[in-house]
């Protein structure tokens, strides 16, 4: 999935309306394949971190060979530490990079595809053709919407549209050939949207460490102030209302988690009830399981929901409010992600 962090960087980009390159991978035997990095003509770059040798390469060339607004191909047979690094890249076996010149005329923007799927919390997808046709061609599908392609063959474009529904139904990216064309299908995710019903300062350093990742953050409050504005000025949103109207809002979205943390037993017991009946991922309740369950009568609900969470957060031996944010975030992403949250074996050296 592309990182916020560059989405939001090539929307500024592209309304500034300057001038930069768009270099994507899609090759590689390490783990992110459709990691992408921006440069502009001032040789400034957006990614994960600075690969100095493949900036120079595009600084070079980049420029030059995109000209006429056709793209190509970069491959790397052993990617350097910079490359790597760059691109967060494991492997060790060739690499290929798709750049572009972003804004040709025509052509279809992944990135302000990966826009619209963030602001309208749907999904979308982008299939790339990477070898035996037109390079860079793509045909593009968001959910609800009809697909549009830059694809003159039809049966290809089928095929490539059909790739695209499979990407936005199951969220995964991947390879596909049809023939001799091969495409990188791309599966452009909204990012999760964390729900925080409560205003406490507990809440403060967990909207911050959500926001740092990249997810949006709604605080929910059950009557303005002005103060909560204040406090919360990471949020994406703070949403007033009834725990009703906010369900709703919930409901609205993708990938929509909650923490339902008022700290005050009525309330939270009255959004509690509210989230079951949507089709958010996680419920966390911090505080003493007791309590969790005390709440879970009172409602008639049966304790075996496995998106409840209570107490939240993973054992990671928090003591502060920040150590507690880590943890109950870490949480929440395992869940999203089906991961089992455990340390990987550790490396034993021969004796």
């Amino acid at each position: 999935m592309t990182e916020r962090a560059i989405i939001e960087h090539a929307t500024r980009l592209r309304r500034q309306r300057e001038a930069h390159l768009v270099a994507t991978i899609v090759r590689a035997e390490g783990l992110r394949v459709g990691a992408r990095m921006l440069l502009t003509q001032f040789r400034w770059m957006t990614s994960s971190a600075s690969g100095v040798s493949l900036e120079a390469e595009l600084a070079n060339t980049g420029w030059e060979r995109t000209r006429t607004g056709e793209p190509f191909l970069l491959r790397c047979e052993a990617p350097d530490g910079d490359l790597c690094s760059a691109f967060g890249l494991d492997g060790e076996g060739p690499v290929e990079i798709l750049v572009e010149r972003a804004g040709t005329p025509g052509r279809i923007d992944p990135l302000e595809l990966a826009e619209k799927c963030l602001r309208t919390q749907r999904r979308g997808a982008v299939a790339t053709v990477i070898g035996g046709a037109k390079l860079g061609a793509r045909v593009a599908l968001l959910a609800g919407a009809e697909p549009t392609g830059e694809i003159a063959d039809a049966e290809l474009r089928v095929a490539m549209a059909d790739d695209c529904r499979h990407a936005i139904e199951t969220g995964e990216s991947r390879t596909s050939r049809h023939g001799d064309v091969e495409w990188y299908v791309e599966a452009i995710l909204p990012p999760p949207r964390l729900f925080v019903f409560g205003i406490g300062h507990d809440a403060v350093p967990i909207v911050q460490l959500a926001r740092a990742i990249g997810w949006d953050v709604a605080v929910c409050a059950h009557e303005p102030r002005h103060a909560t504005r204040t406090r919360f000025s990471q949020a994406d949103e703070i949403l007033v209302g009834t725990a009703a109207d906010l369900a709703a809002r919930v409901d609205e979205c993708d990938r929509a988690v909650a923490l339902v943390m008022s700290h005050r037993y009525e309330l939270d017991r009255d959004n509690l009830r509210a989230l079951v009946g949507t089709h958010v991922r996680y419920i966390g309740v911090p505080g003493p399981r007791g309590r969790t369950e005390k709440m879970l009568g009172e409602l008639s609900l049966g304790v075996d929901d496995p998106r409840i969470h209570g107490p939240v957060g993973l054992d990671l031996g928090a003591q502060t409010a920040h150590e507690q944010a880590l943890a109950i975030i870490a949480e929440i992403q395992a869940v999203l992600r089906h991961a089992p949250a455990v340390s990987p074996l550790p490396i034993r050296h021969a004796a």
